[in-house]
């Protein structure tokens, strides 16, 4: 609703139905994972506490680059390089 952020409600019928359209995969979990590394990150409210799975199969996400009306800031959201050591 404010627009930092997005929701996916349903999360089987996203892994079905959109994930196939963009992703060679239908996997929700990989699609978090990538999202992970693109530096989003799950919101968690503090009424659901973290520990207790929510009744709703509602997860929502975000990024300090990723609003609402501000496409320029995309391109600010770059994977991130992991840092090999010797």
């Amino acid at each position: 609703q404010s627009g930092n952020s997005f929701h996916v409600f349903d999360q089987g019928q996203f892994a079905k139905e959109v994930l196939p359209k963009y992703f060679k995969h239908n996997n929700m979990a990989s699609f978090v994972r990538q999202l992970n590394m693109y530096g989003f990150r799950k919101v968690v409210h503090i009424e659901q506490g973290g520990l207790v799975k929510p009744e709703k199969d509602d997860t929502e996400f975000q990024h300090p680059y990723f609003i609402r009306g501000q496409e320029h800031l995309l391109e600010n959201i770059k994977r991130k390089v992991t840092s090999v050591s010797s």
